[in-house]
């Protein structure tokens, strides 16, 4: 496991299964909770840890079946995965958190907030969809899916996950700054993303957003629900997955969603972490004053 100072780990049973955390920061600090996306899991937010320590409790959760978690027991669905993440809230005793998700995590702290508003005080999502878009605009992007058609594939979504190569060329393939991704970086993720449990669960993760999660945005079945969280969203310039202009929100949730572009491919994260840790860090202090 990679090693990131300060930081410690427990593994906290949720639901059946195993799931391990990374956490920084004072216990008795307002806590916030980070949420990976795919192919990644908690080291993702190495960069991110030290600066939010300072002021908060840190826990980078590994989703079930994910980094050094072990496979859910209640399935990989959108639905199943915010029932695990309530039940880890829950067991950790924890009652309003703050959340960051980037990619499928970011797209898990929106559903979080939708279904326990009462569990979220505000939101960052990072090179994400928020579950509202434009309909002019997102019926037009749905070729960027191809992606995740590829990985939903039975037998084809796990075997792609464990060739290095596609692991490699996914996280890099929009990078302004490709040197970010060295030999060392790029194994951290796919070493651990060709793990069966871990292959398998991204299949079938990607397999329930195709059957569930598309045809709920296409037909816009969250239009009407109320949604009062305060949420940030971070576009990265060069982001081929999500782009910044698939986030605009419509006028009716401008109120709550307000979206900043820094420079940087989807996985801004890795490459460019300094500026979306100025705007995580600005949108949390927000709520104290």
């Amino acid at each position: 496991m990679p090693e990131v100072a300060g930081v410690r780990h427990r593994m906290v049973e949720v639901l059946g299964s195993a799931m391990h955390l990374a956490e920084a920061g004072a216990e008795d600090a307002p806590p916030v909770i980070l949420l990976h996306g795919f192919p990644q899991h908690w080291y993702a937010w190495r960069h991110l840890v030290p600066s939010l320590a300072a002021e908060h409790r840190v826990i980078a959760v590994d989703l079930p079946g994910f980094g050094w978690s072990a496979p859910s027991r209640i399935g990989y669905s959108t639905d199943s995965r915010t029932r695990a993440l309530i039940a880890l809230l829950d067991e950790l005793g924890l009652g309003t958190v703050d959340v960051i998700g980037h990619d499928w995590g970011a797209w898990l702290g929106f559903r979080l907030a939708l279904d326990a508003p009462e569990r979220v005080g505000r939101l960052v999502s990072i090179g994400e969809l928020h579950p509202w878009p434009l309909q002019r605009r997102l019926v037009p992007s749905t070729w960027r899916m191809w992606v995740t058609a590829l990985f939903e594939m039975p037998g084809l979504g796990v075997a792609v996950q464990k060739r290095r190569s596609t692991i490699a060329w996914f996280l890099a393939r929009d990078a302004r700054e490709p040197s970010v991704w060295s030999r060392e970086l790029i194994d951290a993720y796919a070493d651990v993303a060709a793990v069966p449990a871990a292959s398998e669960a991204g299949q079938k993760m990607h397999a329930a957003f195709i059957a569930r999660d598309i045809p709920r945005l296409v037909l816009r079945r969250d239009r009407s629900r109320s949604f009062t969280t305060p949420t940030l969203l971070v576009a990265a310039d060069n982001d081929r997955y999500i782009p910044a202009w698939l986030m605009k929100p419509p006028r009716s949730r401008e109120n709550v969603l307000s979206v900043r572009t820094v420079r940087g491919g989807h996985f801004v994260l890795d490459e460019n972490p300094d500026a979306v840790g100025e705007l995580v860090l600005a949108h949390l202090a927000a709520a104290a004053g």
